[in-house]
């Protein structure tokens, strides 16, 4: 074995677990809020995944079709490699790191002034931020076949049609989770400390609230601030568990239709009217749009999981077969 193919299947090994390991940190980064954090890791995902690519073709490990079908039957066995570090593994990602590591000490994300739009080169996986100028220093790759990780995109990238489709259904999909408990089983908490459907569904109640008042500031002001303060948190929805679970769904409801009648019929220019975030940087509607859809799906997929441990701990004929249609219908046109 030569040398080269000896950090060849180091680099391919170090590249897919460090890919993984960033995917892995980014998702958990999202779930805690911190947007701008989960981009750097979902920039650092790409760039070991573009190092781990280009490695495993320059391994001769990718044919044509047929005979990448006939390797994948075969089994893919890479041999073992001493990898040393599998993350931090340049200067330059370190730095952006540790960029992280202090807004995480301080209880925040990074702000906008902090991290620049990441691009990450196709080829290989060299890491750039702020304007992208020319080809990739590193392989001479052009800029076209880099990847971007905008600022203004950290929420994600749903369009204007798509955020549309996907707050007219939360309605008829959060009522179609609920079907089947009652108001006994909705108030339960799973565990001390962790929220019941109730309170899920009321933390939507709440947040669809903000989100219409960020969309009216930005709809009907030049470059409004948008504040700075973290929406509602989970912890407040406390008092939604006492209450009657058809007023919290008829409340989601109102608000959601209120919202959807301040969005429907509006211009592209409209959806990307700017204004400014202190974490974020310029946004736009699009941006909020996303940031919204983004933090619902996410409950939903919690509630889904809820309703299923709930009507298995409650009603003896329930089968875990009956979950799927539902989940189904929730997530239709993702």
């Amino acid at each position: 074995m030569t040398t080269n193919v000896e950090e060849l299947r180091r680099n391919f090994i170090r590249g897919s677990m460090g890919q993984i390991a960033y995917h892995s940190w980014a998702a958990q980064a999202r779930r805690e809020r911190r947007f701008n954090v989960a981009r750097l890791f979902e920039a650092l995902a790409t760039a070991r995944m573009a190092r781990a690519e280009h490695a495993f073709r320059d391994l001769g490990e990718v044919g044509s079709t047929t005979q990448n079908v006939d390797r994948a039957l075969a089994g893919l066995e890479p041999e073992a490699a001493e990898t040393g570090r599998v993350t931090g593994t340049t200067p330059f990602s370190r730095e952006l790191l540790t960029r992280a590591q202090l807004a995480i000490s301080e209880g925040r994300d990074l702000r906008a002034d902090e991290l620049g739009d990441i691009y990450v080169c196709g080829t290989c996986g060299e890491l750039r931020e702020g304007a992208c100028i020319g080809v990739c220093p590193k392989c001479g790759t052009v800029p076209e076949a880099h990847k971007v990780f905008k600022s203004i995109e950290s929420m994600g990238t749903l369009g204007p049609h798509t955020l549309m489709m996907w707050l007219e259904r939360t309605d008829e999909g959060l009522r179609k989770l609920l079907i089947g408990l009652n108001d006994d089983v909705l108030s339960q908490r799973p565990q001390p400390g962790a929220p019941s459907l109730k309170e899920l569904v009321g933390h939507l109640v709440d947040i669809d609230a903000v989100f219409r008042e960020r969309a009216w500031l930005l709809l009907e002001t030049e470059r409004p601030e948008l504040p700075p303060a973290h929406p509602p948190r989970l912890e407040v929805a406390a008092t939604y568990r006492s209450m009657p679970i058809a007023a919290i769904l008829d409340a989601f409801r109102a608000s959601r239709k209120q919202t959807l009648n301040l969005l429907r019929g509006l211009t592209s220019a409209a959806w990307h009217r700017p204004g400014h975030h202190e974490l974020y940087g310029e946004i736009n509607l699009v941006h909020q749009g996303n940031w919204v859809v983004h933090h619902e799906r996410g409950h939903l997929i919690d509630m889904a999981q809820l309703r299923h441990d709930l009507l298995i701990g409650n009603d003896s004929r329930y089968t875990p077969t009956e979950l799927t249609a539902v989940v189904a219908e929730v997530n239709e046109g993702e």
